[in-house]
């Protein structure tokens, strides 16, 4: 691989030892020097290839250190319809949608609609079993939820899927029944995921071949250079490293497995330069806001939207996915491995068990540098921001969810006191943690770029601020998708930065990000990605 140097633009390296750098060169896919131009053409060969920023700005490659890639690849395309809220935006619309696809479908032709939203398609009542199966009486059909938690099926669905009045609910999984114990087409949590495998499984691998690459280059072109792959199956292997073989340009994995027992097999997986690796393992402690199976201390309010779209009873606080003891089961037997842990926790009372059963463990097991990870972290009250930072905790918010579901948020779900600290990033850079942002694809859509205007912004679609006390200035919102998201997933040495000796993923941006109004750090442009030294995309 040639050498390369740039130069003739701002440079953010990320790494307080080359604040303002002149050049950075880059050798073998790596990063090889960083200084002035004549400092940096001395260490690299004569023949050097010199490029121009012309005045744009290089910084490290993005990494989005809580997402889905492959996951994500599943739910968008052919035959996937989507019908989420910003595409469709109302039920009756989506339903129209879904009829018009089944009168085009083949029978026995199993159907998937990706993005049923009750807090915003604004007319929408849940899907009821007799409904789909008359909209779709020879097709096994499946609506699943914006949020990805949950999924409606018809009766042809769930018996290709196997889910009778006999069947038994999974530990960690939710099957909804009527007073005769029949499914009544809902389903949630970790069986969610294995009944859709039975969608995936009928349209053949080509065709998540073919979707897996135009996610691949959706990060790449968004300068994601680094992503996660937070509900890793051990089938996945097969796809990535036919990414791999046919050179496709996929940002580095880092894998999560996903558990929901305790006598899982994780494997110590790595393949090619730092390009897939197993990094931890991942528990769902409990669910979505958007669906009420999260635990609280104080009820959701009681609106239209949480008592008829989301079926809640009154004072409803929810739970977690586990009992308690299964639970801590499952965290002592991966924790005591030696894997990284990642918990899925978006109540406070879960958030408390948690942090409960990890200071347990480093008392009885005490491991120096385990970070810890709580993913989302949506209602994390400040007294357990503290509490974590004590504990060595990291977070990752989520933060997403103010810039779509702001509103409802406030209005309709938690109230404006509890809306004030949702996603408490803010707090959490305050109290010293090295925070990330992440878009948790497919949920959002992969950019850095509006992660960081979510964050500095905390604007609503309605225009309104919420939270304004935890929003983030653009330096710790660009840290929280570089050199801190690269903390979190234990690859500071590597990534993150422009340092000597990592890793030259870059990305060249129209635009500094650091000294652009907050308002228009999402219309930043990418010009140019790069990963190990190659250029992947160019506009």
């Amino acid at each position: 691989m040639n050498s390369l140097v740039f130069t003739g633009g701002p440079v953010i390296t990320m790494d307080p030892s080359y604040p303002a750098p002149e050049a950075v060169g880059l050798d073998n896919g790596r990063i090889a020097s960083i200084g002035s131009l004549s400092d940096v053409l001395e260490v690299l060969s004569s023949e050097s290839r010199i490029i121009d920023l012309e005045g744009n700005t290089l910084l490290p490659g993005f990494i989005d250190a809580h997402s889905h890639i492959l996951w994500a690849a599943k739910t968008r395309g052919a035959p996937v319809v989507d019908i989420r809220a910003e595409i469709v935006p109302t039920y009756r619309a989506a339903i129209g949608k879904i009829q018009r696809r089944v009168a085009a479908a083949m029978p026995g032709e199993f159907l998937l609609f990706f993005g049923l939203d009750a807090q915003l398609h604004t007319d929408m009542v849940a899907p009821t079993r007799a409904l789909l199966d008359e909209i779709a009486p020879q097709n096994p059909i499946g609506i699943q939820t914006s949020n990805c938690h949950a999924l409606f099926m018809n009766s042809l669905a769930l018996e290709a899927c196997g889910i009778h009045a006999s069947t038994p609910t999974p530990v960690g999984s939710e099957i909804d029944r009527d007073e005769n114990g029949s499914p009544t087409g809902r389903v949630a949590e970790a069986i969610t995921w294995h009944v859709l495998d039975w969608f995936y499984e009928s349209w053949g691998n080509s065709r998540l071949n073919t979707q897996f690459e135009a996610m691949i280059e959706q990060f790449i072109t968004n300068g994601i250079t680094t992503v996660t792959e937070h509900l890793y199956l051990p089938y996945y292997k097969s796809y990535y490293q036919w990414a791999l073989e046919h050179d496709l340009p996929m940002p580095r994995v880092a894998a999560y497995q996903q558990a929901v027992t305790a006598d899982m097999k994780v494997e110590n997986l790595k393949l090619g330069d730092d390009r897939l690796w197993m990094a931890g393992v991942k528990i769902h402690a409990d669910g979505s806001p958007f669906i009420g199976n999260i635990w609280i201390s104080k009820p959701y309010l009681e609106t239209e939207i949480t008592l008829e779209k989301m079926n809640l009873r009154p004072g409803h606080v929810g739970g977690t996915n586990y009992p308690q003891e299964y639970f801590e089961q499952m965290v002592h037997t991966y924790f005591n491995q030696g894997w990284q842990m990642s918990i899925h926790t978006q109540g406070d009372r879960t958030i408390d068990m948690v942090l409960d059963v990890l200071e347990e463990i480093l008392t009885s097991s005490p491991r120096p540098d385990h970070r810890f990870r709580l993913e989302h972290c949506a209602l994390m009250r400040p007294d357990q921001i503290e509490r974590a930072r004590q504990l060595e905790v990291l977070c990752s918010f989520f933060i997403n969810h103010i810039t779509y579901w702001g509103v409802p948020i406030e209005d309709a779900l938690f109230g404006s006191e509890r809306a004030a600290h949702y996603m408490p990033a803010g707090t959490a850079v305050r109290n010293g943690m090295q925070i990330s942002l992440h878009a948790d694809t497919p949920m959002t859509d992969p950019s850095c770029l509006e992660l960081m205007a979510a964050a500095t912004l905390r604007q609503a679609p309605d225009g309104r601020c919420i939270g304004p006390g935890e929003r983030l200035d653009s330096e710790s919102a660009l840290k929280s998708v570089t050199i801190d998201a690269a903390f979190q997933i234990g690859m500071e040495d590597h990534l993150g930065s422009l340092t000597p000796g990592k890793h030259a993923d870059m990305v060249i941006l129209d635009r500094n990000p650091l000294q652009v109004p907050y308002e228009e750090l999402k219309d930043i442009s990418v010009l140019s990605t790069y990963l190990a030294g190659s250029c992947v995309f160019e506009r």
